[in-house]
């Protein structure tokens, strides 16, 4: 079998970790109904909202041109800045919904505003500042095991393993049914070559509920890290066919192809999953490799670059137009630029951070000369 390229590594490893990772789609639980006492204007706008965002997805144009009119009304009213960056999360445009949300929790630390933000920095890939968030959350409510699932996949996406695994032993150990540990712990186990416990432990969540896509994804995690990808594909089309909307099975589904490099199979999947949610930053992210392995550098990067464009700080789309940038289209500045990035996002202890301090030191050598 043809092994996967560099980059075609990394999306493996991208997809294997959000994957199974627990996050629910839609972002934080509810909505919150304002309390202080407002001008008239931001309680009409704010409510009217509330309406229209429970309205759909078709309506959060709206929602969200209300929840602006309110917080325009009352600037420190967090909870519309809260509803805001909720919205966008769903909308997977991730820089306006950290930013709406940090607007909210620097007026008022709610766990409702704290669980949403962590959730947007996990996404991002900034695993280390969604820790703090979530550790504060649950200084205030301690007994969420909602929020120490959240903690324990930021401490997974953050490389904390045996912290995670800590967590997620507690939960379980008031909660022997909560799928979201399970779920998590499993993907764990499946990074640390763990595979039989994993198995055992999935085996065991199957027998309560034998359709859930989150097991059965990690079901064909284990298989894929056994060689055995046509069962590892078997376990992602249940896990698809199970829910038509969990994108991780389709998500995986790509990876399985590029891993074989059949790079057009995979930008099937990978353009199924961008039909149902134009935004999603692991599809966006892989199309960039099948194009790059099909030899259409371009599409690469305009495929990454319009990741950028809707969240500036996705750490895994400025290291892959960095080696992009190096390794294939020669533009040395450019590359120093996005590697340089990525550190400042990800920190010195990020998944890439050795190999882009590694490539600025190249950069730096090759200048010399």
């Amino acid at each position: 079998m043809t092994r996967a390229s560099p980059l075609a590594r990394l999306l493996l490893l991208a997809l294997a970790l959000a994957a199974p990772a627990g996050c629910k789609k839609g972002g934080a639980r509810g909505t919150k109904t304002p309390s202080a006492q407002l001008p008239d204007a931001a309680k009409s706008a704010f409510a009217r909202g509330v309406k229209l965002m429970a309205e759909g997805a078709e309506r959060y144009d709206d929602a969200l041109a209300a929840f602006r009119q309110a917080a325009a009304a009352a600037p420190d009213l967090w909870e519309a800045h809260l509803n805001i960056g909720i919205l966008e999360m769903r909308r997977a445009r991730l820089s306006q919904a950290a930013t709406a949300l940090e607007r909210s929790v620097k007026v008022h630390p709610s766990p409702a505003g704290l669980e949403a933000l962590g959730e947007v920095y996990t996404r991002q890939g900034r695993a280390k500042q969604a820790v703090a968030l979530y550790e504060r959350a649950l200084r205030e409510s301690p007994g969420d095991l909602e929020l120490r699932n959240r903690l324990a996949v930021a401490l997974h996406h953050a490389g904390r393993l045996e912290e995670a695994t800590a967590e997620l032993r507690a939960i379980l150990g008031r909660d022997a049914g909560n799928m979201d540990a399970y779920s998590t712990l499993a993907a764990i186990w499946i990074e640390q070559d763990k595979l039989d416990m994993a198995e055992l432990l999935l085996a065991r969540g199957l027998a309560r509920h034998p359709q859930d896509p989150r097991l059965l994804t990690n079901m064909g995690l284990i298989r894929l890290r056994r060689g055995d990808d046509q069962a590892a594909f078997e376990s992602f089309e249940k896990a698809s066919a199970a829910d038509p909307t969990f994108l991780a099975g389709r998500l995986n589904k790509a990876a399985v192809f590029l891993r074989a490099g059949d790079h057009a199979h995979a930008r099937e999947e990978l353009e199924a999953v961008l039909a149902i949610e134009p935004g999603n930053t692991q599809a966006l992210l892989g199309l960039g490799v099948a194009l790059r392995l099909s030899g259409d550098q371009a599409g690469a990067r305009k495929s990454w670059q319009r990741l950028l464009d809707i969240d500036p700080q996705f750490a895994p789309a400025h290291f892959n137009l960095a080696v992009l940038d190096m390794d294939f289209a020669d533009h040395p500045q450019d590359a120093r630029t996005h590697l340089e990035r990525y550190l400042a996002l990800v920190g010195k202890d990020g998944p890439r951070s050795a190999e882009a301090r590694d490539r600025l030191a190249l950069l730096d050598a090759m200048k010399e000369n």
